[in-house]
C-alpha cells in the first residue's frame, strides 16, 4: 500500500462558499479554481485507479482558511471543509482511510474547539496549519493553545507553507517575480516556521508533539550541515538578545542548535531528520488505527 499523507482536496460545498466570500485577488485563487480534480471526487478516483494500492489521507487545499474570511466567518468555513472531507472518507473508506482537519487559525479559541469536534465527532487523524497565520508567526502566544491541545491529543499536526506572490523577493519591490515566492519561498518559509517553533521552546514544553512538514521537510534535510554548524554560533552575529535562543533564562529551548536541527520532525512521514518519502500502513501515524489494522491485514495476504 502507498499512503499519500499530503494530497489536497476542496469539498464542493466548501469550494462554493469560499468563492463567494473570498476577497478579490486572493492568493492562489486562480490556481486552485483551475484544477478540477480538487473538487471532483470521481475524477480523482479515476486518476488514483492508475496506481495499484494507492490511498490518500485528505488535506484541504490552499489558500489558508484564515485569509479567506474574518475571524467571525472562518469557524463556519472550517466546519464546512471538515464535514465535507469526513463525508468523502465515509463514502470511500478504502480509498481515503482518513482526513486532516483544517482550523480557523485567525480565531484561536474556535480553532481549539474545532480540534475537539473534528477528532471526536468526525474522526480526524490530525490537523493542518500553515507556516504563518495571515502573516503572524506560529510561535506567537495566541496560537500556543492549538499546539498544547494537539500534544494532549497525541495526534500529528500537518504544516503547509503559506507565502504569496505579494511577499516580495526584495524590500524595494512590491511583489515576488517569476514564481520565486513558490519555488524557493515555500521551502524557506517552512524551515523558518519550524526553526522558530524549535527555538521558542515548544518541543521542550511538548516533547511528544508531532509535526509533519510538507515538501520533503523543506531545507533542513538538505542543508543540515550548514544549519547545525551555523546555528551553533547563534548570538555571535548580532546583539539581539532574542538570538540567544539556547538560554534557559529566556524560556526558550534548552537544546543546542545542532541537536535541534537534527532532531526536528522535518520529514514528511516521520519524527526524524532523515528524508522519508513513504510510510508503512501498519505504523503510519497519518491514518486512524482501525484503518492501519485493516491495511496491515491486507498487506499480509
Amino acid at each position: 500500500m502507498k499512503i499519500d499523507v499530503f494530497p489536497h482536496i476542496m469539498p464542493r460545498r466548501y469550494f462554493d462558499r469560499m468563492i463567494q466570500v473570498a476577497p478579490p485577488g486572493m492568493a492562489l485563487q486562480k490556481r486552485m479554481t483551475g484544477i478540477p480534480v480538487l473538487v471532483d471526487v470521481e475524477q480523482r478516483l479515476r486518476i488514483m485507479d492508475r496506481y495499484e494500492g494507492y490511498v490518500q489521507v485528505l488535506t484541504l487545499a490552499n489558500p489558508p482558511i484564515e485569509i479567506v474570511g474574518s475571524p467571525d466567518a472562518t469557524p463556519g468555513l472550517a466546519r464546512l471543509a471538515n464535514d465535507g472531507m469526513a463525508e468523502v472518507v465515509a463514502k470511500h473508506p478504502d480509498r481515503f482511510p482518513g482526513f486532516v482537519a483544517s482550523l480557523p487559525m485567525n480565531n484561536p479559541d474556535a480553532a481549539v474547539r474545532e480540534i475537539d469536534r473534528a477528532i471526536d465527532d468526525l474522526g480526524a487523524t490530525g490537523v493542518q496549519i500553515y507556516t504563518n497565520v495571515a502573516g503572524r508567526p506560529l510561535d506567537s502566544p495566541e496560537y500556543q493553545p492549538v499546539f498544547a491541545r494537539m500534544a494532549q491529543r497525541d495526534l500529528p499536526i500537518w504544516m503547509h507553507p503559506a507565502r504569496p506572490a505579494t511577499f516580495a523577493d526584495y524590500a524595494g519591490e512590491k511583489r515576488s517575480k517569476f514564481d520565486m515566492w513558490w519555488a524557493f519561498g515555500w521551502p524557506y518559509e517552512t524551515s523558518v516556521a519550524m526553526g522558530r517553533l524549535v527555538f521558542s521552546g515548544i518541543f521542550d514544553r511538548h516533547p511528544r508533539l508531532k509535526i509533519i512538514t510538507h515538501h520533503l521537510g523543506a531545507m533542513v534535510p538538505f542543508c543540515a550541515g550548514r544549519v547545525g554548524g551555523g546555528l551553533d554560533q547563534l548570538g555571535s552575529r548580532s546583539d539581539d538578545p532574542e538570538d540567544m535562543g539556547r538560554s534557559t533564562t529566556s524560556g526558550c529551548s534548552t537544546a543546542t542548535p545542532r541537536s535541534s536541527a537534527r532532531g526536528m520532525p522535518w520529514s514528511p512521514g516521520s519524527n526524524s531528520s532523515g528524508p522519508t518519502t513513504s510510510c508503512s500502513a501498519p505504523t503510519c501515524p497519518s491514518i486512524p488505527k482501525k484503518a492501519r489494522d485493516s491495511s496491515a491485514i491486507r498487506s499480509r495476504r
